[in-house]
């Protein structure tokens, strides 16, 4: 016996509106435009390759996808300077990297748009990317890793984080492996005070090093 039709056919058949997407639809398609985006991004994917946030790098970046799903979660008004602020510190806290090509700021604006897509319930940008990703994955994409919450992480979604460029706003090709990102590979060292010509102490700070 087939099941009956849904409530939203029932509602538009009788001319009604579709019935809003749910807060946990607008949540987890959200999180999965987290994931794909940070997929795009080379800094994160040579840090990774590289073990530069050690042996755990690629549980490292499980738990990034989510810290940034929770903190905007906890800070509705966050803007671009924040994200990327947040992104440009963890690369540096956790993988001893510190960005310098601009790309933190790009990924912090894509996040933040799709944040404000998803919210509206407008997922087509999310769909998209996620359809690239899977004509990837037939075409034999790259391995797959967890999206893990900081403090949920029970909810997990299988994400391809090597199947390279999902752009698909602007329609790119894929990065060539001889288009590198500017990195810069920190030590793990203490950071002397600079002392100026009038004997004044200058605080530096983490961008400045």
């Amino acid at each position: 016996m087939s099941a009956g039709p849904s409530s939203q056919q029932v509602r538009e058949s009788q001319g009604g509106d579709p019935l809003p997407p749910s807060p946990e639809t607008i949540q987890g398609k959200f999180d999965l435009s987290i994931a794909l985006t940070l997929s795009t991004w080379p800094a994160l994917t040579l840090a990774v390759q590289n073990l530069w946030g050690g042996p755990e790098s690629s549980e490292k970046r499980e738990w990034f996808a989510g810290a940034i799903s929770d903190v905007l979660r906890d800070t509705p008004d966050a803007d671009v300077e924040f994200v990327e602020e947040f992104l440009l510190n963890v690369m540096n806290d956790e993988f001893d990297v510190n960005v310098e090509d601009n790309s933190g700021e790009e990924i912090a604006a894509k996040i933040v748009g799709l944040r404000k897509l998803t919210l509206h319930g407008d997922f087509a940008m999310v769909d998209a990317m996620y359809s690239r990703w899977q004509e990837r994955q037939e075409k034999g994409g790259g391995g797959k890793v967890n999206f893990q919450h900081v403090d949920e992480g029970e909810d997990e979604d299988d994400i391809d984080w090597d199947s390279g460029d999902l752009d698909e706003e602007n329609g790119e090709n894929d990065m060539e492996m001889d288009e590198a990102p500017t990195l810069v590979k920190m030590p793990k060292e203490k950071v002397q005070p600079k002392v100026d010509d009038d004997g004044f102490t200058e605080v530096i700070g983490k961008k400045n090093r």
